[in-house]
């Protein structure tokens, strides 16, 4: 049994997320744990620490190649170094990282500094087990999100405070902390978070999918017109940078002498030509791993809207499954995912109603800073 002891820090607090070192000792050896910030030249560290984690986790990861590294993460408007820090061993072999960031304000057109989110926390196999590394990662992304001003700081991202990891991590979009992922849990537990939110994961192959039909669906089919545009205009500055290298679809219905929609669905398409070794492939089984179809098309439902004195009348299992149609049709989607918060049970109704099943649960975390 081990004795461990954490020494002080050899930097001050003013720069402890810039470069901060921890010495873990105990009876047999001395192992020297380096957190820093992120360099122009840790790319392929990121690289190495994920296709580990994704070989033994590949339920929860997609292939992530340096283009899409770039797209969808270095290349964000507001990426901040000070908010990736890396782990290194006393041989300066990367062991881990851990990404803070900030979600968006209330109008949606710039970062919220006093709402942090911890994106992503990534360790080697090996380190799961000892707690060190992610303890350490995790002050430090607390210690630069404190600094930057964050009154609240949620552990996992879920829509819409989820700046990074879309189409990469937890299926179409980040769903928090996976139920699966204990030593996470147990991470954001034992250090003073609350779980506060649940997300479900919809998941469905689409190779034999055929939409319900029943007699609402065909009134509506009768009289509604339908426009599909795959150049859909952002809402705001937020969703811009949510949109921004993926394809994104939206679906109108429209009643004659009406110029305004009664029902609009949106989804996002993450295209499969961006992940590395690229090869068409047809659908596979839903129980097989999000490795073996990542290089399948696969579509995120973001958005489903009804007016609301069309509610309750089977408009939005008809828009669904004409936007489903649609997808197959141009863009020979293979899986569709879908997000629902576990207290929105219409929601959750309509989905059952068009026969999709729940494959994964996560949870949000959440600290409030006094």
């Amino acid at each position: 049994m081990f004795s461990r002891k954490f020494l002080s820090c050899q930097f001050c607090m003013k720069c402890f997320y810039h470069n901060h070192k921890t010495f873990v000792e105990n009876y047999q050896e001395e192992i020297l744990l380096v957190i820093r910030t992120f360099r122009n030249t840790d790319p392929p560290f990121l690289l190495k620490i994920w296709e580990k984690c994704a070989a033994v986790n590949s339920q929860h990861f997609r292939p992530l190649s340096m283009a899409l590294l770039e797209q969808h993460i270095l290349g964000r408007p507001y990426f901040d170094r000070n908010g990736l820090f890396l782990a290194f061993d006393e041989n300066e072999n990367a062991v881990g990282f851990a990404h803070a960031a900030f979600g968006p304000n209330a109008t949606h057109t710039d970062i919220d500094m006093s709402v942090g989110v911890i994106c992503m926390m990534m360790i080697l196999p090996e380190y799961e087990n000892d707690s060190t590394v992610a303890n350490t990662l995790l002050q430090a992304c607390e210690g630069y999100l404190t600094k930057c001003g964050a009154k609240q700081i949620y552990g996992g991202a879920v829509r819409p405070a989820a700046p990074f990891y879309m189409g990469l991590y937890g299926g179409s979009e980040p769903i928090g902390v996976f139920e699966s992922d204990q030593e996470i849990t147990k991470l954001y537990t034992n250090s003073g978070y609350q779980a506060v939110h649940n997300t479900l994961l919809f998941r469905v192959s689409l190779e034999s999918y055929r939409p319900p039909i029943n007699v609402k669906t065909i009134m509506w089919r009768r009289k509604l017109s339908l426009t599909c545009t795959d150049l859909p205009q952002p809402k705001h500055w937020w969703e811009a940078c949510m949109m921004c290298n993926f394809t994104w679809l939206e679906l109108h219905g429209v009643l004659p002498n009406d110029s305004q929609p009664v029902g609009i669905i949106t989804m996002r398409i993450i295209n499969s030509e961006e992940m590395p070794d690229f090869k068409p492939r047809q659908s596979p089984s839903l129980s097989a791993p999000i490795s073996s179809y990542s290089r399948s098309v696969v579509a995120g439902l973001m958005d489903v809207w009804v007016r609301d004195d069309c509610r309750k009348q089977g408009l939005a299992t008809y828009l669904l499954g004409e936007m489903l149609r649609e997808i197959q049709r141009k863009e020979c989607v293979d899986i569709l995912e879908i997000q629902a918060e576990e207290d929105n049970q219409p929601f959750i109704a309509l989905l059952k109603t068009m026969q999709w099943n729940i494959a994964e649960r996560g949870t949000i975390f959440l600290k409030e800073i006094t």
